[in-house]
């Protein structure tokens, strides 16, 4: 989800309404694939409004080993993709030692996510070699497939036989390239020890205008006559639309709340914030299972018809130049969605982005992201 928030926010970026210049890939090991909920979460997540992105690639190393349990132990399906099929994604089941089905598979399932903009997943079959690191012993635990792994050709002996037999290459140009391989990774081994990290790029670019913190408490008072001006704009509904009279009466109440500069409660108080920061040109992102009107109705940010159920945002009728106001109630998932808004956040430093719980002690669901 992290990583669809910041495909999310660079589309936005680009006002890529296409979804067709950024897309994310997402590599999935199969014991992770079926048995984290991140993963469910990313997936119920991928068609809704509020969260689309266009379609993740999703890329299974499907290599039989979480560890030391074997697929009945981790999971309850035949495959560990079946957990896409929730949501209706194609799943090709690709054999790790045909490289040019895999290579085939790869340009069908990119194609599929620019077409049709949904999710998609390769379950590449193929097994992992050593065990789960340099140190264990997976024959202690898997006996008989890491007997057979044993015995069995690499994929590299697999490819150049298949070429070297239909007369693609020859012996010695298979030699030659398998020779100047292993040179490259002697020089580079050479050079491990002088490597230096780079500085990671998460927060260059757009972050580079955000300066460290100091203990000075910034002014960020408005101007009285600036507030009512924008408090005029935002409880004014058009007058084609079927506002519930109920609301009305409350934005009317809102509005001579702040003409008369008294018993302005908290709904109105955001509002005023939330309007004097999109008036400046900054965009503002909320979600929540219930961001659009609070969770105990003090936002109403979104009004909808009475007749013909159309939507309505007050804090989008400010003016070209200003910010947009952006509010999606939210699946009941508490996890994938901060996760998602922050690597939103991550990616747009000049905007607002909130998470919004429906209830305080629904943040014990997002433990993981706050961890």
């Amino acid at each position: 989800p992290v990583v669809a928030g910041r495909v999310r926010a660079t589309q936005d970026l680009y006002q890529d309404q296409t979804r067709l210049q950024a897309l994310a890939l997402l590599i999935h090991g199969d014991a992770a694939f079926a048995g984290q909920g991140s993963v469910a979460e990313a997936l119920m997540m991928s068609g809704i409004e509020g969260y689309d992105v266009g379609g993740i690639l999703h890329l299974i190393i499907n290599n039989q080993i979480g560890f030391t349990a074997n697929p009945e132990n981790s999971r309850s399906t035949t495959y560990a993709s079946d957990l896409a099929k929730g949501i209706d994604a194609p799943i090709f089941h690709v054999n790790g030692d045909d490289v040019e089905a895999v290579v085939r598979v790869a340009g069908i399932i990119a194609k599929y996510r620019q077409v049709f903009k949904k999710d998609i997943v390769m379950d590449l079959i193929c097994y992992r070699k050593y065990g789960h690191n340099e140190g264990d012993e997976p024959l202690y635990t898997q006996p008989i497939m890491y007997g057979a792994i044993k015995n069995h050709p690499t994929l590299e002996a697999i490819y150049s036989e298949q070429l070297i037999a239909e007369g693609s290459i020859s012996e010695a140009e298979h030699q030659k390239l398998v020779d100047e391989f292993q040179d490259h990774l002697s020089k580079e081994f050479d050079l491990a020890p002088k490597f230096k990290a780079k500085d990671g790029d998460w927060l260059k670019g757009d972050w580079k205008n955000i300066l460290p913190a100091d203990n000075s408490v910034p002014k960020t008072a408005v101007a009285e006559k600036k507030l009512k001006s924008l408090s005029e704009k935002i409880t004014q509904i058009p007058t084609d639309f079927n506002a519930n009279p109920k609301i009305a009466k409350q934005l009317e109440e809102r509005h001579k709340a702040v003409e008369a500069g008294e018993n302005i409660d908290w709904g109105n108080g955001e509002s005023l914030a939330f309007a004097s920061l999109l008036d400046e040109g900054f965009p503002i992102r909320i979600t929540g299972q219930d961001s659009g009107r609070g969770t105990f109705s003090h936002r109403h940010s979104v009004l909808h018809d009475a007749v013909n159920g159309g939507r309505y945002l007050p804090l989008n009728s400010l003016g070209e130049k200003s910010g947009k106001y952006e509010v999606h109630d939210s699946f009941l998932s508490e996890l994938a969605v901060l996760g998602f808004e922050y690597g939103y956040s991550l990616t747009t430093p000049n905007a607002l982005t909130i998470w919004e719980a429906q209830f305080g002690d629904f943040a014990n669901g997002a433990q993981v992201m706050f961890d």
